[in-house]
């Protein structure tokens, strides 16, 4: 059963128009986003067909589903305000939900780039602490980390930048993130741990030459020093 759920998703994917529109939704927001939205948002991408595949097999297009393809496609226009709205019915309505569970991350993003930051932290907090998806919490814990920056937090900053760090399963952002997190360590006297970050992140091979980059700066932050 698990084989044939994996061929429907390589083969029928493309063929259905709201998949792929699900799909240019978020390469709008990965070229459109803020810096810190960006992290991970390609992967978000195809954690969310997944989830959105699995459960349009396995609930008959339940409620909670079509909501939150509606509200994915009104991002795709950039109607925000009606993709927000219908989050929110879904995280009021169906909150229990994997869809309702997600759409507590997305409220949480929206809510960040309007810069109403409190009901931002509200929403990436419920997210948190109600899923298990690895990949979006990665996401969710580095934008809480943003928020705490802006509050001076340096504790919960720290703590939700660690955890970005551990709940990162792709090369790439767990770089970024990491590469973040020396930044941090470095600008708090905690320069030791931060230059071990640094050598290990170049120590790689296939190192982005973004991350190499931001790397090499790191280092000469921390050799001035």
């Amino acid at each position: 059963m698990l084989k044939a759920k994996a061929k429907f998703i390589r083969k029928e994917m493309k063929k259905d128009p709201l998949l792929e529109t699900v799909n240019r939704v978020f390469e709008k927001y990965n070229k459109n986003k803020s810096m810190i939205l960006r992290v991970g948002i390609g992967i978000i991408t195809l954690t969310i067909i997944i989830v959105f595949v699995f459960n349009r097999q396995a609930s008959r297009q339940k409620p909670a589903d079509i909501l939150f393809g509606n509200a994915l496609v009104s991002m795709d226009t950039g109607d925000i305000e009606n993709a927000q709205f219908q989050f929110e019915v879904l995280t009021d309505e169906h909150g229990s939900t994997r869809s309702g569970k997600i759409s507590q991350y997305y409220l949480g993003s929206i809510y960040f780039d309007k810069g109403d930051y409190e009901n931002a932290k509200t929403r990436l907090e419920q997210f948190i602490n109600s899923t298990s998806e690895n990949i979006l919490l990665s996401n969710g814990h580095f934008i809480l980390s943003n928020i705490y920056k802006r509050e001076s937090n340096q504790r919960k900053e720290e703590e939700h930048l660690e955890l970005a760090v551990k709940f990162s399963s792709f090369a790439h952002n767990r770089n970024s993130l990491e590469l973040a997190l020396a930044e941090f360590y470095a600008y708090g006297g905690k320069e030791k741990m931060a230059m071990n970050i640094v050598q290990m992140i170049l120590n790689l091979e296939n190192l982005s030459s973004g991350n190499k980059k931001k790397a090499e700066e790191l280092i000469g932050l921390l050799t001035r020093k």
